[in-house]
């Protein structure tokens, strides 16, 4: 798609990204209407329940909207949910055209929005390459929550040349400078949910924040703790209350002494997998699809990392890389799990690459996903 076309719906999606985490466990979209050649209304959905991006730019459109175009990042609804169908809305508008980024793959949606438009005699358009690419981008998340049933997991590493996120004693702080750290904390703004292992509980102790000034939406901290061994004390159960508390996954056999304890200490623990046995990543994910959250931020440590890896689950690696080399093997990995061999390794395609101080920071997707 290229032309106006493409200039106006890459406006679009740049209005749906500022929905961020907000409309979870909706899609962020973006809408403006273009009459002769010029914006008369845009708008973005700001937060799940609120009204809809298509609503926003129609509002502000007004009269103007009657035989000008719609452009949206994603295919508009045609079901009455919390807020009336945007494809009724547009109709009722006199919209002559509209160019959508992406189809919904939402069953209550599914190709019904764009059907309904055309049957209203509205010209519709859907973008194909780089610009359908750009839409998959944005909405990656939501597509996965949508189309596997599961949070996308995103992981997270800072480390060394050499791929260590500790020394041997376990010091990581601070692996990279302070460009990078501000970058890493920020992407946490991004996401519905941070994970961590229990291990760097352990270890560093965080509280797991959004920054200060955050007015995102909802945001979990969980840990994955197959046997429960995270002190009751620790920082970031502090202050839990409903609808804030930690998630602290467990196997169904860990102590209930333990699990107690965390849970006066503001936890909610939950029981995954085979006794005994890790807890499988795939079940956490799906877990946190089922509570609304669209994506996860997998800050570490190395052997969570590995698990994630390992199970094919790891959608998106933000790798934060710092001038250093430790040289020594008995350094904190990145990311640890069972010996591979070469043709076996994950194997990823550089999205972006970032100059952040002396750090570069590297964003990877799974090659031919």
């Amino acid at each position: 798609m290229t032309g106006p076309d493409g200039t106006w719906l890459a406006r679009a999606l740049e209005l749906a990204a500022r929905g961020g985490r907000a409309t979870a466990p909706n899609p962020r979209v973006g809408a403006l209407v273009v009459k002769d050649g010029r914006v008369v209304g845009e708008g973005w959905h700001r937060a799940c329940g609120g009204p809809h991006a298509e609503a926003f730019a129609l509002d502000a459109a007004g009269e103007a909207a009657r035989g000008a175009t719609l452009y949206s990042s994603l295919e508009p609804c045609p079901h009455e949910g919390r807020q009336p169908p945007c494809v009724a809305r547009i109709v009722r508008a006199g919209v002559a055209r509209t160019v959508i980024g992406l189809a919904d793959p939402d069953p209550k949606v599914a190709g019904e929005g764009i059907a309904a438009l055309r049957r209203a005699g509205i010209e519709v358009e859907l973008a194909a390459g780089p610009a359908a690419e750009a839409a998959e981008r944005l909405l990656d998340d939501y597509l996965v929550h949508r189309r596997q049933g599961r949070a996308l997991a995103a992981l997270k590493v800072a480390a060394t040349l050499d791929g260590f996120i500790a020394d041997r004693d376990g010091a990581s702080r601070w692996v990279t400078g302070e460009s990078a750290r501000t970058a890493g904390r920020a992407l946490r703004a991004r996401y519905g949910a941070i994970l961590v292992g229990a291990g760097t509980v352990l270890a560093d102790d965080p509280q797991l924040r959004l920054p200060e000034d955050d007015a995102g939406g909802p945001f979990r901290r969980c840990v994955v703790d197959g046997r429960l061994s995270i002190p009751a004390a620790a920082r970031l159960l502090a202050g839990a209350q409903d609808g804030d508390a930690v998630l602290v996954y467990a196997s169904p056999d860990a102590d209930p002494v333990r699990r107690a304890a965390l849970e006066r200490a503001g936890a909610e623990v939950v029981a995954l997998g085979p006794p005994g046995g890790p807890v499988p990543p795939a079940a956490i994910l799906r877990d946190l699809a089922g509570r609304g959250i669209l994506g996860v931020l997998i800050e570490g440590g190395g052997v969570t990392h590995g698990h994630f890896l390992a199970a094919g689950l790891a959608a998106r690696l933000h790798w934060f890389v710092a001038p250093r080399l430790l040289a020594d093997p008995a350094a904190r990995p990145a990311a640890a799990g069972s010996p591979r061999r070469l043709e076996g390794a994950w194997e990823g395609a550089f999205a972006e690459v970032t100059r952040l101080g002396e750090d570069l920071l590297l964003t990877l997707t799974p090659r031919g996903a």
